[in-house]
């Protein structure tokens, strides 16, 4: 099959979130799987050419916070017009999927010209209308990016359950569940946690981009706020995304405090030494879609402190610990209670990591998308793919 994904940053998952996490494992094990894929990039994002069997193609777009995604999304998805026999066309997020209606009927016309059809598949990832880092138009444009995406698409996909229900209940369509993964793997050095001032287990982790509902502004209060904190630091990992006011307001929450430590972006070896040696991994977040930095911290039995946000306790269940969202007291007493019986914490987490090993493999995800790709959307639309939990890592 031919494939070409549009709505991303780009790839590789340079600086980018969730969403290019998700297109670059995906894109890359369908290329592997022998599949044709294409991948649209943002000039100013990473430069055009092979990635790992991937076709990467660079497109313009007016590069502010609220038109980048959509103007680069256009102009990708102007030139998805032109590849012949391009079986799927892969959206993702709701802002670009403002464009599917458009998609559709370019499609239809070439359908109508060549006769063949280019199935348009959109992958919601999270609401993002309920960010804070949008005004009221932005987020009445997103809002409708999801209602747009969800009744146009020839097929929705929806990274959580929590999600799914929210497309039903909302825009009445029966999307097809299939999570985000993680990659398992197994870090015993620490040798880049020197160039930090940290030691393993030496420290509460937060990685995440620096943007207001991830809520890392209530981690560092809360973390002020502990009575006792164990000897354990606390690192915050990332980057701004279109937010540099917010992650000012971050350090000078901080107030020099030489505990609280901002490494940055952070990629490769470094990123998972940290995420593999941390004491706790905290996500106090107020909305998620499904959280890959979470499932790799889990991936790791590394003990996961939550927000008490649906998509968060999809996740963890009862094998990890939570907080109540936007709550900077319930952090602190939930992080303090980790410390205080961190032996009981270890239990948890190394159950929860076999669970999140069980669920959330890539390598299944993939496979589940090949059925969508492939099934006929007119016969049977929202029906339930079954992510077959790996046996072997």
């Amino acid at each position: 099959m031919k494939i070409a994904f549009i709505g991303q940053k780009g790839i590789p998952a340079l600086g980018g979130g969730g969403v290019e996490n998700y297109v670059d494992h995906i894109a890359v094990r369908l290329a592997q799987r022998g599949h044709e894929v294409i991948v649209y990039t943002r000039k100013a994002y990473a430069p055009e050419g092979m990635y790992k069997h991937v076709k990467v193609i660079a497109t313009s777009g007016i590069p502010t916070k609220s038109l980048d995604a959509i103007t680069h999304t256009f102009t990708a998805l102007w030139k998805s017009f032109f590849i012949s026999d391009l079986d799927v066309l892969h959206v993702n997020s709701v802002g670009p999927a403002l464009l599917i209606p458009f998609a559709r009927f370019g499609f239809l016309l070439k359908y109508l010209v060549t006769g063949s059809y280019t199935k348009v598949v959109f992958t919601f990832h999270s609401a993002d209308w309920y960010h804070g880092k949008w005004n009221l138009f932005a987020k009445s444009m997103l809002k409708l990016g999801a209602w747009t995406g969800c009744v146009f698409a020839d097929e929705v996909i929806t990274v959580s359950k929590s999600l799914r229900y929210l497309a039903y209940k909302q825009f009445d369509v029966r999307a097809t569940y299939i999570p985000n993964g993680t990659v398992f793997n197994h870090i015993t050095s620490d040798s880049e946690l020197a160039q930090f001032g940290l030691k393993k287990r030496g420290y509460i982790v937060f990685i995440a981009r620096l943007i207001h509902h991830k809520n890392a502004h209530i981690l560092i209060q809360a973390y002020q706020k502990m009575a006792k904190k164990y000897g354990k630091k606390l690192v915050i990992v990332g980057g701004n995304s279109h937010t540099p006011e917010y992650e000012k307001y971050l350090h000078e929450l901080a107030q020099g405090d030489k505990n609280i430590i901002f490494t940055g972006h952070q990629s490769g070896r470094t990123l998972k030494q940290l995420f593999a040696n941390a004491a706790i991994y905290v996500l106090p977040s107020s909305s998620e879609g499904l959280s890959i930095s979470l499932l790799e911290a889990a991936s790791y039995g590394v003990p996961v402190v939550v927000s008490n946000i649906r998509e968060n306790r999809e996740i963890v269940g009862d094998l990890g610990h939570i907080a109540e969202v936007d709550s900077v007291v319930s952090l602190a007493h939930t992080i303090e209670g980790v410390l205080m019986d961190y032996r009981g914490a270890l239990e948890l987490a190394d159950m929860l990591q076999a669970e999140i090993k069980y669920h959330y493999a890539w390598n299944n995800i993939v496979r589940a998308l090949e059925n969508v790709y492939k099934r006929d959307s007119n016969q049977y639309k929202g029906a339930s793919i079954q992510v077959t939990p790996a046996l072997k890592y």
